[in-house]
């Protein structure tokens, strides 16, 4: 598909297509009409471009996907991550990354991203801040996060303790059971020691019952750090699916029994 240039923003396009951005700003264009020594506003601008097929929407205004000459039209290359990419292209210092599915996805342990991306957010502030396509839940990790796919991604141990902190926010357990043992192979002993320090007895004991399959001996070592001391639901309080005396668990939520998942590795 051809896509036309006026010649006055040739420039432009030209620094666009050394540059290959996959996100353009707002603030990008204009730096780029400046140096261009272009008197035509930087609004302007990124009107023609979007009409001629060189810059195309992501939900996020005053962030465009750049199309270059390479893709042959007006093509979005229907990045997954884009919508948390074009978030964070304007707002950089956002405490935010990839978990659950997407997270897993991320480290190539799932083989597909969810429809829409799992987010989670370092305060609550801060949903209210991102796009829809994205979904947010609170947690804060310990560990840093990591790039993958470009975009912040929570570490293995970090996305394993956000699931047992908030049950209710993984939003189906039963695709979980795909990537869990995937997931649970990935884990470090003292990287998960860390992620858990401090965290309420809950936390652990729930984390403790969903390995205790996939990965004994990191189950034993949560056992041995901080047995539990009372029982702890995993799910709202409700009829039983099943009961761990070991964990005092009394899970009303996962549609698996963790004990039955097949050993990481």
């Amino acid at each position: 598909m051809t896509r036309s240039i006026a010649p006055s923003l040739a420039g432009v396009l030209e620094r666009l297509e050394l540059d290959q951005p996959e996100l353009v700003t707002s603030d990008d264009l204009a730096r780029l009409v400046d140096e261009a020594g272009l008197r035509t506003p930087a609004k302007v601008v990124a009107g023609r471009l979007r009409d001629a097929g060189w810059l195309l929407a992501t939900g996020r205004r005053g962030v465009w996907e750049f199309a270059p000459a390479s893709v042959a039209g007006p093509y979005s290359r229907r990045d997954p991550a884009m919508p948390l990419r074009a978030f964070l292209s304007q707002r950089p210092q956002a405490r935010c990354a990839l978990t659950f599915q997407a997270a897993a996805w991320a480290h190539g342990i799932a083989d597909r991203a969810p429809a829409r991306l799992e987010v989670a957010v370092a305060d609550r502030e801060l949903v209210r801040q991102l796009p829809e396509a994205l979904a947010a839940s609170v947690f804060a990790p310990h560990l840093e996060y990591v790039q993958r796919r470009d975009v912040p991604t929570l570490q293995p141990e970090s996305v394993l303790v956000h699931m047992v902190s908030r049950p209710a926010a993984v939003r189906s357990w039963e695709s979980a059971r795909e990537w869990l043992p995937g997931l649970a192979a990935e884990l470090q002993s003292d990287a998960l020691a860390r992620e858990l320090d401090k965290r309420p007895a809950a936390v652990c004991a729930r984390a403790g019952y969903l390995l205790q399959g996939m990965r004994p001996e990191l189950a034993d070592r949560i056992f041995a750090a901080d047995p539990p001391r009372g029982k702890t639901w995993f799910g709202a309080h409700g009829p039983l699916r099943r009961h761990d005396n070991h964990w005092l668990i009394a899970d009303t939520l996962l549609p698996f029994d963790p004990r039955r998942l097949p050993v990481a590795g």
